[in-house]
């Protein structure tokens, strides 16, 4: 969890994989399970949300992943 590389979350077979640490991860998840349950409670909790709101959400996560900001500090709208 520590090396995260910016790519465009697949590998080059084509395997979906986490932008945060390029370990394999499913359809309709952002990140790997390590990588999703090292994000806080209520961080989880916002991107579980589906409302208005969602992609706003998504957007905040991938934005601070790629300003590398260390996943237990990232935080999205509420």
């Amino acid at each position: 969890m520590t090396t995260r590389h910016r790519h465009n979350g697949a590998d080059n077979s084509g395997n979906l994989t986490c932008p945060s640490c390029d370990k394999p991860r499913t359809a309709g998840q952002y990140l790997c399970p390590a990588c999703w349950f090292a994000l806080r409670a209520t961080t989880r909790a916002s991107l579980n949300k589906r409302d208005g709101l969602a992609l706003t959400r998504l957007r905040e996560l991938v934005q601070q992943l790629g300003d590398w900001t260390p996943l237990n500090s990232i935080e999205v709208t509420p």
